[in-house]
């Protein structure tokens, strides 16, 4: 009987270090992104993406989280979606968190889905007020909207696109839309066309709409949702979608089609309970390159 129970304990205890070590340690993730088109001055510009926090915390203020956006020494971050968790009120940590970032880096936020979830469940009026404090702080909030970043004489675009909840399938909600398209018209409607000229980033949560990202024109396309596949397997990669998909298309890395470039970030927290298992959190870490 007492081996059976410290066997039994030895599985919990070990289970509940694995899951805080694979759920509390924080990675960063470096790419090079090379493109004939970023201008000379963007030579070097570095880029750290931060996605899908889901009012978790890294350290006391998400200190932790904090030293290691400030290790990378990034020229701008951008944050693409999830900052919250649309079930939970407790949206003083996604605050929080901004108020501590804008402190010292230059932030372009989008939402995701969750921002747009918050606002239909049942603590909408709570989340009514997050936005009002949101619209207050020191950031460049993009919906459906563009920015330009100038050096010299040259310039990138950012756009933060938002993708509407209707496109976010699950199984038990919108679930017919999973193979619908959002289309270049969609976008072009939303954003406005963009000049093939230009260096263009894009901030948009979901990946899966990624055909359409590179019809449109996006150079880079930088996104989140799908938090790796939760469980990544060696050979394989993630087994599971926020669709509630096995395996999906699009789970974690660099992506590339054309000459468009996408490059999805594990994500830090997760929606309610998440399990992670060989998915540490990270923060991404771009240097975009002269070609």
């Amino acid at each position: 009987m007492f081996t059976q129970f410290l066997i039994g304990s030895t599985i919990v205890l070990g289970s509940a270090l694995l899951y805080k070590y694979e759920t509390e340690t924080l990675e960063t993730t470096r790419y090079e992104v090379k493109n004939s088109k970023i201008p000379k001055e963007f030579d070097n510009f570095k880029i750290v993406q931060v996605s899908d926090l889901h009012n978790k915390s890294f350290g006391k203020n998400n200190k932790k989280l904090l030293n290691k956006i400030e290790n990378e020494n990034p020229d701008i971050v951008v944050i693409t979606g999830d900052l919250v968790e649309g079930d939970n009120k407790n949206f003083h940590v996604a605050l929080n968190f901004i108020d501590e970032l804008a402190k010292k880096h230059k932030v372009y936020h989008i939402i995701g889905n969750h921002e747009q979830k918050s606002l239909i469940k049942k603590y909408k009026n709570e989340y009514k007020d997050y936005f009002k404090e949101l619209d207050k702080k020191p950031i460049i909030n993009l919906n459906n909207e563009k920015v330009t970043l100038n050096k010299g004489n040259s310039k990138i675009n950012v756009y933060g696109f938002i993708v509407p909840l209707d496109y976010y399938p699950y199984f038990f909600k919108n679930y017919k839309n999973r193979k619908k398209r959002l289309g270049c018209e969609f976008i072009d409607t939303s954003l406005g066309k963009l000049d093939k000229s230009d260096y263009n980033l894009m901030l948009a949560h979901t990946p899966f709409f990624f055909d359409d990202y590179e019809n449109y024109g996006a150079d880079l396309v930088l996104s989140g949702h799908v938090h790796g596949g939760i469980i990544r397997l060696p050979l394989i990669g993630g087994v599971l979608s926020p669709n509630r998909e096995f395996f999906p298309k699009y789970d974690f890395g660099k992506y590339e089609k054309n000459d468009t470039t996408m490059i999805l970030s594990k994500g830090l927290g997760g929606s309610k309970v998440l399990i992670r298992f060989n998915c540490k959190p990270e923060i991404v870490s771009i240097t975009l390159k002269c070609n």
